[in-house]
């Protein structure tokens, strides 16, 4: 007996509970649905004040409070209530500024019962609207954004990109952080943005791209106060001399110095030999041989560009060819320099500067391909071959590689010496009586 009638007890409690939850259901449910269609219509209105219904605010405020995870929708349009409602029109500092706590307490809470469906876009969204409505309040949206780009790296949504770098500037400028995070924030997001630069290329995708491209803009807008070189070597020169044993740290410094042109600075020549002291590498070797090169010091230069030929980073081994072709052809060693080209051109197909570099060395041979007013002058034939290379191959070097052309067509052979060689115009020739060795086609000077 006494079982059964605890039994029945605790079946009527459990009815009892059931009773209340499914009460408190009813309520969420009764009053998200009043909250919505409200909503609508003062969405509708564009949030105009006037077709604000106070019975909005009341059930939003019930179910925020009492349905905490019951929809997500209550906190994205309850950062729209908050703002439109409340923050827009509020003039008072102090309550504009408890407001905007609200809304932060409504992105964290979000972020507590949803954040499965993304912490880093929540956080970039609060940062983005913290920075909207109180800009004063930038190291908050510094520290929601940089939440935000480290969970969701090259996932992160392009404002949020341009909305942190803001805040990082403003960080460095009131003294909240080292004002060398600028620009080590400004290469980190540069990664990101052309990660998505080029897969919406590849996807076609130009909704996207254009909005990574005004990124990709911006941060270059906004970098620049701080990117010329003498701010480069003040604020690297600290932190060198601070620590001139950290290996990633003097890669940081010679990589951003060498990005921004600033390799002629003392401060370059001894962060690159410091680094090849502590770990030789082809890297290093490339940070000397282009000191070396720029005080025309042309055997250390060469000797160490040798080894960075080797160097895994093709962007720099590619550079290294190009810096040695060029010296060769300043000693006028223009066949090895002319191997050199060639291998920079292997590793990056779309830079024409090898073609220039082998023009040049082609026009500069001229005389040591034949005698006369003709043989003396088919070496140009080979040379504006080059050019038109060049131009093919990387657009952005038509103006060079026109200006070129222009130049060396007047010093093709006249029309009475093609013709008295027993040559026609567009006939083949090989300079076989030189080391250029190239099949070209006979073409007149021109007369204009």
């Amino acid at each position: 007996m006494k079982v059964r009638r605890f039994l029945l007890l605790g079946f009527a409690f459990f009815l009892m509970l059931g009773s209340k939850v499914s009460q408190a259901q009813s309520e969420c449910e009764l009053n998200y649905s009043l909250y919505r269609e409200y909503f609508k219509q003062w969405k509708q209105a564009k949030y105009n004040p006037e077709n604000l219904n106070p019975q909005m605010i009341t059930s939003w405020r019930y179910v925020f409070n009492n349905c905490p995870d019951f929809k997500q929708t209550t906190y994205v349009e309850g950062v729209s209530i908050i703002a439109n409602a409340f923050i827009r029109h509020e003039k008072n500092p102090k309550i504009r500024d408890k407001y905007i706590d609200t809304l932060i307490m409504v992105y964290d809470r979000r972020a507590q019962y949803f954040g499965a469906s993304g912490i880093g876009n929540i956080m970039g969204r609060k940062g983005v609207d913290i920075l909207s409505w109180a800009p004063h309040r930038y190291e908050e949206a510094y520290n929601a954004l940089k939440q935000a780009i480290e969970l969701d790296g090259n996932n992160t949504e392009s404002g949020f990109i341009q909305s942190y770098f803001n805040t990082v500037i403003n960080m460095a400028k009131n003294g909240k952080i080292d004002e060398s995070a600028i620009l080590d924030e400004y290469s980190r997001l540069m990664e990101i943005v052309d990660f998505n630069v080029n897969k919406y290329t590849t996807e076609a995708n130009e909704k996207e791209l254009e909005k990574f491209n005004a990124a990709k803009n911006n941060l270059e807008v906004a970098v620049q106060p701080y990117a010329n070189c003498e701010d480069l070597v003040r604020i690297y020169q600290v932190k060198f001399d601070a620590n001139p044993n950290d290996v990633e740290l003097l890669k940081k410094i010679a990589a951003t110095l060498e990005k921004r042109g600033c390799d002629d600075s003392e401060l370059y020549l001894n962060v690159a030999v410091k680094l090849h002291e502590i770990e030789p590498s082809p890297e290093s070797a490339y940070l000397i041989g282009k000191k070396y090169l720029a005080e025309e010091n042309y055997a250390q230069a060469k000797s160490y560009l040798l080894e960075a030929t080797k160097s895994e980073n093709t962007d720099w081994a590619h550079q290294s060819y190009i810096y040695l072709a060029q010296i060769m052809n300043m000693n006028k060693n223009f066949e090895q320099g002319r191997v050199y080209a060639r291998k920079a051109y292997e590793l990056d197909k779309t830079d024409g500067k090898p073609f220039i570099i082998i023009g040049n060395s082609y026009a500069a041979s001229a005389g040591d391909c034949g005698s006369g007013d003709f043989y003396s002058k088919t070496a140009f034939w080979a040379a504006v071959d080059q050019y038109e290379k060049a131009k093919a191959v990387d657009p952005s070097l038509a103006a060079e590689a026109n200006r070129l052309i222009n130049t060396y067509e007047h010093y093709f052979p006249t029309v009475e010496s093609i013709f008295f060689n027993n040559y026609a115009e567009g006939q083949e020739f090989t300079l076989d009586n030189c080391w250029i060795k190239e099949t070209t086609k006979v073409r007149a000077a021109k007369t204009e």
